[in-house]
């Protein structure tokens, strides 16, 4: 496996465009709206398209162009709200308007939800079949100029944008100050790769065509099973093909109806031949001949990356010169800060490097004590995680996720800061000691370290800081894991604090491929290297053991372990790759505090992510998830996301981006997030 497929295979991420706060991709004027920004339902893509075609359209000079590129809901959307706003607008659609409404089967039921999102005027909604909502939206169509062409490219030209349309056979050029994509994730059907396949169809039109008929549908997710219902509801005698075992990429609702219908399911089963009135599947090694008149294969369809390439765009996690520039920029400046905040020597420097006059410039006699540069770190450190701590309370405006930032704020702010720096130096000697109480081993080491001699030969100091340092490791951190799982965290870490605030600019770039998951286990390795050298450290203090018979144990401990876990690991790698990794690089794959408490959950946790049957597989609980969880496929399947069996840190953003209200957060049996705690649940471009 070269590189590059392993790089993609950890990272997983979904093919999607990179957008700015606005919507703009990282082509200047282009923007993209709809299912690949974020808008994966009716109501949240008219929502979007009108608030971003408006926002585009002010931005521009009374004589200035827009061309809008997809009529669907967002596209059309968009094309309204530039017009209404007085700008000249284009609409292009390669097929025809509301296309992909139009494929679905005839009848099929379109949900007016979430119940508390409004629509625009133009564009009423209400329960009921597809033909209906889309003859009630024909007329918002009304008076806005569309082109039948299809994109293929884009160019400048006089400072303007320059559109490549395939009108036919012919390349056309349109000029516009401002290109919107509304093109969906709907781009080349997911093909079986087999002879014969040209005859099998992608989607189905009518189903009263096939009645009286053997039809072969192949596919395991809702295009499938509603195909085959409307089929079998139509007289059609319907065999479903699907190569696992359940159907749970499907909504509840479609399984419950595939499972009282005709419709005879053949699952483990995988086409291997196509002829002109068959269909030839293996299944539990056997093979099988099925006559088939008509042939659906609904297995999906791949996202127009090669098109947006083609336009210029970046997709999110790729690698660009000025974004590694960037990359390389961050991790230079977080090392340089960290080295100043633990004073670590600017390696490959050593203690005399020639820069070490500049922790000299940091220290500042404030009176009660002399500060250096680990004191203005920590300062700078609690600042970031205030003042970001509020712009993601903005943009996760919840009651629950508020009372999460602001506990996360609090904490640092008082436990990690004002305690340990500005109140305990008046109080006692060795304040930072306080930090034994609140950075918990196996995180800090020297919460389980101490001695007479670093206490000024106070023997009760050096064992009561000993007997604290334990209460808190190995009682209240496992009574909090009992009550609250692994929100430790989401909810009072250090480290966490900066990566849900700062970090959370990028928590959608988390790995999510299988090697991912399988690094996770390095936070293991890391408790149990853990034990050995906190046992070193214990017995330097003490003198159990004459350290020359252990090889100077001090400095093993201090120097490889400190070095590569807590500088280098904890410190400079977990936050110098949020950019490329997402903000839990150092939580999920390095932590042994988070792999201890993982260990004591899997054991007498209850808290769990629960779900009820109203997923509609819009991702958004995946895409959002910082631990690179598949939490849609849980939904899905209707099961308890726990840590028997994920990495879950029950922060709960995954409540809160779900538009239908799918998942609560809940402890032994009892809901304590309610699907309603949050209000009518926010669009996303409502929360930035």
């Amino acid at each position: 496996m070269s590189w590059r497929n392993a790089l993609r295979d950890f990272s997983k991420l979904p093919e999607r465009p990179e957008l700015d706060e606005t919507h703009q991709s990282t082509v200047a004027g282009v923007y993209v709206i709809g299912d690949l920004a974020d808008a994966p339902i009716l109501k949240a893509a008219l929502a979007q398209g009108e608030a971003v075609g408006r926002a585009v359209a002010l931005g521009l000079p009374a004589t200035g162009r827009v061309l809008v590129v997809g009529a669907g809901p967002a596209g059309v959307a968009a094309a309204r709200a530039v017009q209404a706003a007085g700008r000249a607008v284009l609409l292009i659609e390669r097929d025809q308007p509301y296309a992909t409404l139009r494929a679905f089967p005839a009848g099929k039921m379109i949900y007016a939800e979430p119940a508390g999102w409004p629509t625009p005027s133009a564009f009423p909604m209400q329960d009921g079949p597809k033909e209906g909502l889309i003859d009630a939206w024909q007329g918002a169509l009304d008076g806005i100029p569309l082109r039948q062409a299809s994109l293929e490219g884009l160019r400048r030209a006089q400072g303007r944008l320059c559109a490549e349309l395939r009108v036919g056979a012919e390349i056309v050029l349109e000029p516009a100050d401002r290109l919107i994509l509304a093109l969906g994730k709907r781009g080349a059907p997911v093909r079986l790769g087999l002879p014969g396949e040209g005859r099998a169809q992608h989607r189905l039109v009518e189903a009263a065509a096939w009645v009286g008929q053997p039809v072969v549908v192949v596919g395991g997710g809702d295009s499938a099973i509603e195909a085959a219902l409307a089929l079998d509801k139509a007289g059609a005698t319907v065999r479903l093909v699907h190569r696992g075992d359940r159907f749970e990429r499907a909504s509840a609702r479609n399984q419950a109806a595939l499972a009282a219908s005709t419709v005879e399911t053949l699952t483990h089963a995988v086409v291997v031949g196509i002829s002109d009135a068959t269909v030839e599947i293996a299944q539990a090694g056997q093979r099988r001949s099925l006559p088939a008149a008509g042939l659906f294969t609904l297995l999906g369809s791949r996202p127009p990356t090669a098109l947006l390439r083609r336009l210029g765009l970046r997709l999110q996690g790729e690698l660009s010169p000025g974004r590694a520039a960037g990359l390389v920029g961050f991790l230079f400046f977080v090392y340089a800060f960290y080295c100043l905040k633990q004073k670590q020597p600017l390696y490959p420097f050593g203690p005399a490097h020639p820069l070490g006059f500049v922790g000299d410039l940091f220290k500042v006699d404030l009176g009660f004590r002399t500060v250096d540069a680990s004191f203005w770190g920590t300062l700078l450190y609690s600042l970031l995680i205030v003042i970001f701590g509020v712009l993601a309370m903005r943009r996760h405006p919840g009651p629950d996720q508020r009372r999460r930032y602001l506990s996360l704020m609090g904490f640092q702010a008082v436990f990690l800061f004002g305690l340990p720096e500005l109140i305990a130096p008046l109080l006692i000697e060795r304040p930072w000691k306080l930090y034994a109480l609140s950075v918990p081993w196996p995180l800090s080491l020297w919460s389980l370290v101490d001695a007479p001699s670093w206490a000024g030969g106070d023997l009760g100091a050096a064992v009561g800081w000993l007997l604290a340092g334990a209460l808190v490791s190995f009682v209240a951190i496992p009574l909090y894991v009992k009550h609250q799982g692994l929100r430790f965290c989401s909810y009072l870490c250090g480290c966490g604090g900066l990566a849900e605030t700062v970090g959370d600019l990028w928590r959608t770039l988390s790995p999510r491929g299988q090697m991912a998951r399988k690094a996770e286990a390095a936070g293991r390795w890391i408790l149990l290297l853990a034990l050995p050298v906190t046992l070193l450290l214990l017995n330097d203090a003490w003198g159990l053991v004459a350290p020359g018979a252990l090889s100077s144990t001090k400095e093993f401990a201090q120097r490889w372990y400190g070095l590569m876990v807590d500088f280098g690991l904890a410190s400079v790698v977990g936050v110098a790759l949020y950019p490329a990794l997402g903000n839990r690089v150092w939580c999920r794959f390095f932590c042994p505090l988070r792999a201890w408490m993982e260990e004591l959950s899997k054991r007498f946790s209850r808290i769990a992510i629960r779900s009820n049957d109203r997923c509609i597989g819009c991702e958004q609980c995946t895409v959002h998830c910082q631990m690179g969880i598949d939490v849609m496929k849980f939904a899905q399947r209707r099961l308890d996301l726990t840590n028997q069996n994920s990495a879950c840190i029950q922060c709960g953003i995954c409540v809160e981006v779900c538009p239908m209200q799918v998942l609560t957060v809940a402890h032994d049996g009892a809901v304590s997030l309610s699907p309603t705690a949050f209000g009518p649940a926010l669009p996303p471009w409502e929360r930035a």
